[in-house]
């Protein structure tokens, strides 16, 4: 095959492997100064990432990074409205599927820098229909290690929704989500710290987590929603508070 033939003759005169080792390792560092395989745009780390996303496939990985260049018709990723509690309830799997793949494209700077606060609460809303813990604990820590100012939960969008339960699980997912926060606060934790703080010095100052305005207007639900059957025991959240059931343990972890 010439291709391939031309592929290894390329490669042999790539790495210098016709020098003595002595000769081949500066040169290839000095490669390495001219040509940087790394940017701060990770353009090759997405590459390699793109190729492993199965929900949905990319069959053309370049595309698919050519995508998180291309700043049109706006640099934000729209966010969608997902469907409401008892749609995804019934097929939780759909969402379940997504949980390694959303692990690949958050290690891309490009997805993260275009991506919104709203598109990861939908994200979590989804998590919490489909009882996924996992990707609970993934988004809401995403969430929390988003220290930009428009990242404050108390900007969550009102996604304005007509049906009364999509409505109410939201309004009680923000409230949860503050909470969360709120109770990271008090262990001394910040948003924009690493993992791991230096216990020996007192945290600085912060200005507290507040529920989004448009939380107060949405109502209990009339009926009961449960929404982890499995889950037999539960305690005073905001779900509780407006008659969903399931438990929000997976939002409190460090």
């Amino acid at each position: 095959m010439l291709w391939q033939r031309l592929k290894a003759l390329f490669i042999y005169l790539w790495n210098f492997r016709y020098l003595p080792l002595k000769y081949r390792w500066p040169l290839i560092k000095f490669r390495r100064r001219l040509l940087p395989t790394r940017t701060g745009l990770g353009l090759r780390n997405a590459l390699r990432h793109a190729r492993s996303l199965k929900h949905p496939p990319e069959p053309r990985p370049y595309l698919f990074v050519l995508r998180l260049l291309w700043p049109f018709p706006a640099w934000r990723f729209p966010a969608v409205l997902p469907p409401p509690p008892r749609v995804i309830m019934a097929d939780p799997e759909s969402v379940r599927c997504r949980v390694r793949d959303l692990m690949y494209l958050r290690s891309m700077p490009l997805w993260r820098a275009r991506d919104t606060p709203q598109r990861a609460f939908y994200r979590l809303y989804e998590a919490l229909c489909a009882a996924d813990g996992r990707m609970i604990t993934y988004e809401t820590e995403y969430f929390w290690r988003q220290s930009s100012p428009r990242w404050a939960a108390a900007d969550i969008p009102d996604p304005e929704c007509d049906d009364p339960e999509q409505y109410a699980v939201m309004a009680s997912l923000a409230e949860v989500l503050v909470e969360s926060f709120v109770w990271r606060l008090e262990l001394g934790l910040r948003r924009n710290d690493k993992p791991i703080m230096d216990r020996a010095v007192d945290p600085p100052p912060v200005a507290p987590e507040m529920y989004p305005t448009w939380t107060a207007k949405v109502p209990p639900l009339k009926e009961k929603l449960v929404m982890h059957p499995e889950e037999d025991e539960y305690f005073d959240s905001p779900l509780h508070r407006r008659n969903i059931y399931m438990s929000t343990g997976w939002f409190y972890t460090v």
